[in-house]
């Protein structure tokens, strides 16, 4: 299928989306002990409740297509050996054709895989159960007013650039990757600076909060990640310096747990840390120029994460996405998503839909059908992109000259956004934009400007 460079016998959603779905909409899903999942849908069962289902009514019972026993797919369970379970010592890897095949470290301690299954279905779970709009999330209507509200100048203005920004709705507040070495925390209710995080010998090109703001975890061009804890006074401090990497670290990555998180870097690998180690538990290094790492996220299940390519100078530039399972540490798909290196990747909370951007423009994919729902093609000169959906999924904000956001189902052929934001002084391309709460705000920041800007009600 177009846009597809690889594909394994199981679709993205049937290897990452493990639904713990019973026969009742209403009643809450409980994991199954012997489960099986739908081919066609990509939904989870109780075996032997479904067997009995498909011969009395012939249907899912989720999506009323028709459904015959040959459409199951049985999952593999491994039950817990409290006396003995020694991990896997080889990884298995997809070579895609490419040279230079990944080799992993050996499999993640058994503890840390049957963990994230476990929280992987759960997360499922919850995910759809709770898939009610937020009533106090902002109107489309609302988006239309959106207005730029300030500027505020958080990092060195002779070193500009502001290279990565993540929200903590739970507390308010901003974090800023700034290419002046320093990472900044910002309450956006009192729209004051709370800690300055300073520490890295090089460029911030990566920043994360963990754990409702209580850490922070940043990479670094100084080819080390660092994890800071925030103090009962409001300000972080470093408490961990990670050397694992080789040159320099491009992404984090935080699992929706909050337990792990996944860094990558231009080295050509990715490592997976235990957060409460805070040890690297978890190695992939791919060996070639062309499979440098300049981005990484995790999908909401936790189960798989998206790679892009980094442009390496002397090598052709890679449009690819590439999709990895976690807990087996291997190469599942590959998507030829643009024709230059994709800057930034978006999983909506659907679990399904994707965003990508790059300098060619946006686009959204379906990843059931592994098809393109929508490109939004360039229509300026820039070459860094970047891209985000609010929480609920309903928008999604894109980046370049200017920021547009978008109400996903209500798209036209015309793909015209719901408002366009331009009043963006001199700051460049934006390098990162994000939705606040309830999508009353955006926040945003460019490559040649030391601001955080915010756009508002």
């Amino acid at each position: 299928m177009e846009g597809v460079a690889n594909r394994d016998e199981k679709s993205i959603l049937e290897k990452s989306e493990v639904i713990g779905d019973a026969c009742n909409e209403n009643e809450p899903d409980p994991v199954p002990k012997f489960p099986v999942v739908s081919k066609i849908s990509g939904h989870l069962f109780e075996k032997e409740v479904i067997e009995k289902h498909i011969r009395d009514v012939g249907k899912c019972p989720k999506t009323g297509v028709l459904l015959t026993m040959d459409d199951l797919l049985v999952v593999p369970i491994e039950e817990p050996n409290p006396i003995s379970a020694p991990p896997v010592l080889n990884g298995s890897f997809l070579s895609n054709g490419k040279t230079g095949e990944p080799s992993a470290s050996p499999q993640f301690p058994y503890s840390i895989d049957e963990q994230m299954t476990y929280t992987r279905i759960n997360l499922s779970q919850r995910r759809k159960r709770f898939r009610e709009i937020s009533q106090s999330l902002a109107t489309a209507d609302a988006l239309r007013g959106y207005i730029f509200n300030e500027g505020y100048t958080l990092h060195q203005t002779t070193v500009p650039g502001v290279l990565s920004l993540d929200i903590d709705n739970s507390e308010d507040i901003i974090a800023t990757g700034g290419a002046d070495t320093n990472a900044v925390v910002f309450n956006q209710s009192s729209r004051k600076t709370v800690s300055t995080l300073s520490g890295h010998t090089d460029k911030v090109t990566s920043v994360k909060f963990v754990n409702e703001g209580e850490l922070v975890v940043t990479g670094s061009s100084d080819k080390t990640v660092r994890v800071w804890r925030r103090s009962e006074k409001g300000s972080y401090k470093c408490r961990r310096i990670l050397h694992d990497h080789t040159a320099e670290v491009r992404a984090v990555t935080i699992h929706p747990s909050q337990k792990y998180f996944v860094t990558a870097s231009l080295d050509c690998s990715w490592q997976f840390y235990d957060l409460s180690s805070e040890s690297c538990v978890g190695r992939v290094a791919c060996g070639t120029g062309s499979d440098s790492f300049s981005t990484a996220v995790f999908h909401p299940d936790g189960h798989i994460f998206g790679t892009c390519a980094a442009h390496v100078p002397g090598t052709c530039a890679s449009g690819l996405v590439r999709f990895w399972d976690v807990a087996k540490q291997d190469d599942i798909l590959q998507i030829d998503a643009h024709t230059g290196p994709v800057t930034s990747i978006a999983f909506s909370e659907n679990g399904y839909t994707l965003a990508t951007a790059a300098a060619d423009g946006v686009k959204l994919w379906d990843l059931r059908f592994f098809r393109t729902m929508k490109t939004f093609p360039s229509d300026d000169k820039c070459t860094r992109r970047s891209v985000d959906f609010d929480h609920s999924g309903k928008y999604l904000a894109t980046g370049g000259e200017l920021i547009r956001i978008y109400e996903i189902d209500k798209i036209d052929a015309a793909l015209d956004p719901i408002t366009t934001l331009c009043d963006m002084p001199d700051i460049g391309d934006v390098s990162c934009v994000k939705f606040g709460k309830d999508a009353k705000y955006v926040a945003a920041a460019g490559t040649s400007d030391s601001k955080l800007l915010l756009f508002g009600l």
